[in-house]
């Protein structure tokens, strides 16, 4: 394929960093948090908000240890919900702002992942053919595959609903695309390359452990270190300014570590990262059911930077040892280990594919023929406009109830919910919809032989089908993911039950991260823990979760051991769980005297 001006048309800046925001802000506000990871990653959140700076040594829900991810993600979004009550928002709109984290972390992504192409679209190994002398100059060609690389990383599918939730691989990601930036630095600018590694490293390590960040770290490094012009010296004094930035990070951390309980979040958070290394785990082991779940996973996570990344390996097959390739092949090659000495079946664990597959997928787009291209356009207007129709279809049935088999279908996933008609998400779907097909039309008749353009149906669906779920569906979602209504139900009970009484915690058994985060916010009560079946003296309530799958088994045990000391005053679930159910539990008169007594 010839590259002329023509193919080299860029994106205006304004235009992609909108896009960013088009993608990123539906979905983050007016809602409540979703179980299970959005629910987790919110409850540490909210109670780094509770707290001082002090006491941000040691990740907790409530006063429950939280050590399954890092405390990077959770301490922005806990500062972002500190301005919140500064300002003085109301209660519900908290978790809202504390989703202002991901906005950040998406933004540092895609910077990172344009100015890490940009950067290697402008190597000579790289540069088009120019038979004709009508090639664009080399900084116009490489601003045009950097936009493309945006639109690369923004329509891949699996990055789309875990980036509106509040988890920390989304900083993660940030922090190993920071890292794939400053080792294609190294090529030229080795101390500036140090910065950006010592940043990349000390982001993916708060933001998710070392199990991820260490095999980028290792592979990357000697990705650059092969590159004949980054001699002893230079390598030198990037090691040094990776360390002056990584160190003083270190020792802050460590610091923070020693402070009161530090130490034992520590230990725990290096046991959870030990335990994600299948080969250090004598119980997991990397068999041929987790090889199937991983290629089915990397099948739809991966679509479509995967097989993209894999053309541009094939046509630059000759050429895999230049800069270039190399390094961000040695990215993808440091995620496929990080999928193979980890847990296959956790989406979280594929994050560190992205950036370097959409810099290699936007890279070969220059090298694709014009029937692939078209094949790739119109399986995305396909492919968009039927997922769009069914949205559509959906809402029809689930609103009006018709078609009926569809509408039953609906009321199974969420019964009790009473659909309401809300003319702005109405007509913001509507609006997406038609912006949809003047794209199509756009496309197909412009004639347009932009580089990006093979991805710019494939993103702008993505973008369509978010915008579509999230003004269409999101008051059903809301309801069927929400714990809302069952924490307004618990703190109804305790009011009904007595209202002079103390409900300043209630004690809870048995009780989920996800249960536990959303339930303390919304029914505004502390949780404590309860170990054992013993009577918890500082709290009057309990609840219990059980499931009906295990007979309520923990159920039928607590009332055989303490059926004396407590009284079921409440039971509930969700209308879309018929397995999960919570059963509340007041102290018994007889007990409160005796504890008053034994005071005395």
């Amino acid at each position: 394929m010839v590259i002329t001006a023509a193919n080299n048309t860029r994106l205006s800046r304004r235009l992609l960093w909108g896009l960013i925001l088009l993608y990123i802000l539906p979905g983050l506000f007016a809602r409540t948090p979703w179980k299970p990871d959005d629910a987790a990653g919110f409850g540490q959140s909210f109670t780094f908000s509770q707290l001082p700076f002090s006491e941000w040594a040691m990740s907790l829900i409530g006063d429950r240890m939280y050590v399954e991810g890092g405390l990077l993600s959770a301490w922005l979004a806990g500062l972002f919900g500190k301005l919140a009550l500064a300002v003085d928002l109301p209660h519900n709109w908290l978790d809202d702002a504390m989703r202002l984290g991901n906005v950040f972390w998406m933004i540092l992504a895609g910077w990172a992942i344009w100015n890490t192409t940009y950067r290697l679209a402008k190597r000579v190994e790289l540069q088009p053919e120019d038979p004709l002398g009508t090639a664009p100059t080399r900084v116009d060609y490489a601003r045009a595959v950097a936009d493309a690389s945006v639109l690369c990383f923004l329509g891949t599918l699996g990055l789309l609903v875990r980036s509106h939730m509040q988890v920390p691989e989304i900083a993660e990601l940030a922090g190993i695309s920071i890292m794939l930036l400053g080792a294609v630095r190294s090529l030229d600018r080795p101390i500036g390359a140090g910065w950006m590694l010592g940043a990349g490293i000390a982001i993916a390590f708060f933001a998710r452990g070392w199990a991820h960040c260490l095999p980028f770290l290792l592979l990357l490094l000697v990705s650059s270190m092969t590159h004949s012009s980054l001699r002893f010296g230079l390598l030198r004094r990037m090691t040094r300014a990776a360390a002056v930035f990584a160190i003083p990070f270190a020792i802050w951390f460590f610091w923070l570590m020693s402070q009161k309980n530090g130490e034992l979040w520590w230990n725990a958070w290096n046991e959870w990262n030990v335990r994600r290394f299948l080969i250090l785990d004598p119980t997991q082991s990397f068999d041929l059911v987790k090889l199937v779940i991983t290629l089915k996973t990397l099948t739809w996570f991966l679509w479509p930077i995967l097989p993209m990344a894999c053309w541009t390996i094939w046509r630059y097959r000759k050429a895999l040892t230049e800069p270039s390739i190399r390094i961000p092949l040695a990215g993808g090659a440091a995620g496929v280990v990080v999928l193979l000495i980890t847990n296959p079946a956790d989406e979280a664990n594929y994050f560190p594919l992205l950036a370097p597959l959409s810099v290699l997928a936007a890279i070969g787009l220059s090298t694709m023929k014009r029937g692939l291209i078209s094949l790739i356009d119109w399986f995305a207007v396909l492919w968009f406009t039927f997922a769009a129709v069914l949205v559509w279809l959906g809402w029809t049935a689930a609103t009006f109830g018709f078609p009926a088999k569809i509408a039953a279908n609906f009321e199974k996933l969420s019964p009790g919910y009473v659909p309401d008609v809300i003319g702005l998400e109405l007509a913001l779907a509507f609006l997406a919809s038609i912006a949809w097909i003047r794209l199509i039309v756009w496309r197909t008749a412009s004639g347009s032989r932009a580089l990006w353009r093979p991805m710019v149906l494939t993103t702008g669906g993505v973008i369509l089908l978010w915008l579509l779920m999230m003004t269409l569906w999101i008051p059903r979602i809301d309801y069927a993911k929400s714990f809302k209504a069952l924490g307004d139900a618990i703190t109804q009970s305790v009011l009904n039950h007595q209202a002079a009484a103390n409900r300043e915690c209630v004690a809870d058994y048995n009780l989920g991260y996800a249960q536990r985060a959303t339930l303390q916010y919304h029914a505004k009560v502390d949780f404590i823990r309860k170990g054992q079946f013993k009577e918890a003296s500082e709290c009057e309530y309990l609840l219990l979760q059980d499931d009906t799958r295990q007979s309520l088994k923990i159920k039928v045990d607590f009332e055989s051991k303490a059926s004396e000391r407590w009284e079921l005053i409440w039971t509930g679930n969700r209308n879309s769980d018929r397995h999960e159910f919570f059963f509340l539990y007041a102290r018994t008169q007889q007990v409160e005297q005796q504890t008053e007594n034994s005071s005395r």
